[in-house]
């Protein structure tokens, strides 16, 4: 008998098959493994788990249901299950049915890490800090030195204020992982907000090392550049950022900033034109561009300035009077 009979009598073949293939990315090959070892071992509730997981990445949310709810039938307390059926109701909107399935996961399996950590990015996306919290934390009580747990932390931490203790939440995630961009970059925003512009450089060009294209990252680093006065770096930075992005408008007004800060009007004012060719013109960018246009001696730019608002603002627009009298006084 030839090894490949052997291994098709065998009744976990099929199953390791569908694996090989799920992780392959051949999804429908997957699907027809799986259901093959289905006819084989019908009690198998891993078949129809995976099954699940297959049917949901060709975005077949119905026979996806089907086979974790199938899975469920064999085996009601598969933590695994319940929190892939947990994921499915969280992507078809049900956010009240997803928390209820990820704690019955968490009750079948409290050492099952999965379903705590859906359960707290499911509340941060709702930003529901305070519920998310104690479901990092769960996760720390078992697994201490679990990098996204952390970094997750970190993050709600940087957002509720408590920077100082954001900062050891990311320092101890990147001991465990240091190889994710997010965690340096999400350290670098936490040490800034404490005031610790230097450290705060040094974890942004370590996440600029790991995602040179994060704009970002190069957005924060000009920024940091720009405060301790190195506006060759800053500048490089902003470019950068602009040759990357030409359609994103916050590089061309930081880079204008970086100008007026120089007192180079001029260029001060063609970067602010291209920040308000993408961005709706609104009063505060448009007295800004006005007073640049103003230093730099362009008054015709300053007048087209004004004269663009009144055009593109709502005739009802209380604000057009005042642009009005300021084009009378100009």
């Amino acid at each position: 008998m030839s090894e490949e009979s052997n291994n098709r009598s065998d009744k976990d073949y099929y199953f390791e098959l569908g694996i090989r293939e799920l992780d392959s990315g051949n999804f429908k090959k997957a699907i027809s493994a799986f259901k093959k070892g289905i006819n084989k071992n019908p009690g198998d509730t891993r078949l129809y788990n995976n099954l699940g997981i297959a049917y949901e990445l060709t975005q077949n949310f119905e026979k996806a249901r089907e086979a974790y709810e199938k899975a469920l039938d064999i085996n009601p307390r598969s933590s695994s299950t319940l929190n892939n059926l947990a994921e499915l109701s969280l992507n078809e909107g049900n956010p009240e049915d997803a928390a209820l399935l990820f704690d019955s996961a968490i009750s079948s399996d409290p050492l099952y890490i999965e379903p705590y950590l859906n359960m707290a990015k499911m509340f941060i996306e709702m930003r529901k800090f305070s519920d998310a919290e104690p479901y990092l934390r769960k996760i720390l009580e078992i697994d201490p030195l679990n990098a996204e747990a952390l970094n997750l932390l970190g993050v709600i931490t940087t957002v509720t204020e408590r920077s100082e203790e954001a900062v050891k939440h990311f320092q101890d995630a990147i001991k465990s992982d240091a190889n994710q961009y997010s965690v340096f970059s999400n350290l670098g925003t936490a040490l800034r907000s404490i005031g610790d512009k230097k450290r705060a450089i040094i974890a942004f060009e370590k996440a600029s090392e790991l995602n040179p294209n994060s704009i970002s990252t190069m957005n924060n680093l000009g920024v940091l550049y720009r405060e301790i006065g190195n506006y060759e770096k800053a500048q490089y930075f902003f470019k950068r950022a602009i040759e990357l992005y030409p359609d994103n408008p916050f590089p061309y007004l930081n880079l204008a900033e970086l100008y007026i800060s120089q007192e180079e009007y001029d260029k001060a004012f063609d970067n602010l034109k291209q920040y308000t060719k993408i961005v709706p013109l609104d009063i505060d960018t448009l007295f800004k561009t006005c007073g640049i246009a103003r230093m730099a001696g362009r008054l015709r730019d300053v007048t087209d300035e004004m004269h663009a608002f009144i055009n593109e603002t709502d005739p009802s627009d209380e604000r057009i009077e005042t642009v009005k009298k300021w084009l009378e006084m100009v």
